[in-house]
């Protein structure tokens, strides 16, 4: 159910190791699937993956009776599509590219209602149960995870202001984009980016917000995890599929 409390917002708050697994395949039936493996959570993009509303409510479905939970990383951070994710049932939401404190603060004013935001007020959809939870209206910033993507050098330069607004709770960093932006496009495991990633970690955990990485290298990933990130993504349900046929179709090879 939708509206059941956020118990995945407590684990953030606690630093839990929270281990998870993109997923751009827009199939309800492959997050069902790879639900049977215990990772913490399971990234829904709809930046790079051609996911509409529809499958993400779906793929939400599918997670809200397992023991994960879904995040959903929109195509953009307009308010129209946050509200409209926000009334589906997400709760949890890793937001691209934010790269100023003006920019995060519109996105975090998106998830708000009036006075301290500006979304639109319904309790009619699937986040309120279709009405049955009248406290749904007054309870709902509190269930919501914010997790802001730096991908940037300006994103970078502007950690500390990030850092400084309390609905933040997670600072995740995009080794892809940071690396082109540090004119290495193509090299997310560069030395020099991955040196900037752990800077920009264990300034977070310092002010005592929790830091993520997307990190397929599990060499790579272990060290961002000894440099303090416990909201990891290690893969993602592509490589899971074309690394598992690639096994079968060589070991099928009988000469």
């Amino acid at each position: 159910m939708p509206c059941k409390i956020n118990e995945f917002k407590n684990g953030v708050t606690r630093g839990d190791r929270l281990i998870g697994l993109w997923c751009s395949l827009t199939s309800a039936t492959a997050v069902e699937v790879l639900a049977n493996v215990a990772f913490d959570w399971f990234l829904l993009d709809m930046e790079h993956a051609p996911n509409d509303l529809k499958e993400i409510v779906d793929q939400l479905r599918v997670l809200d009776s397992s023991d994960s939970v879904g995040f959903v990383r929109p195509p953009g951070n307009d308010k129209v599509t946050i509200k409209r994710l926000l009334d589906a049932g997400t709760k949890n939401f890793l937001f691209p590219y934010v790269e100023n404190v003006s920019q995060a603060q519109d996105i975090i004013r998106a998830t708000r209602y009036a006075p301290e935001g500006v979304r639109g007020v319904s309790t009619a959809g699937r986040a309120a149960w279709y009405g049955q939870f009248p406290d749904y209206l007054k309870n709902a910033a509190e269930e919501i995870v914010i997790a802001m993507q730096i991908e940037t050098l300006e994103a970078l330069e502007n950690l500390a202001g990030f850092l400084a607004l309390p609905e933040i709770d997670i600072i995740f960093f995009g080794p892809a984009d940071l690396s082109a932006d540090m004119g290495m496009l193509g090299q997310p495991e560069h030395p020099d980016t991955r040196a900037r990633i752990v800077s920009g970690i264990e300034q977070t955990i310092a002010s005592g917000k929790m830091a993520g990485v997307l990190a397929p290298n599990l060499n790579v990933a272990r060290e961002y995890y000894d440099a303090g990130a416990r909201f990891i993504a290690v893969g993602s349900d592509i490589q899971c599929m074309l690394g598992a046929a690639k096994r079968i179709c060589d070991s099928s090879q009988f000469d």
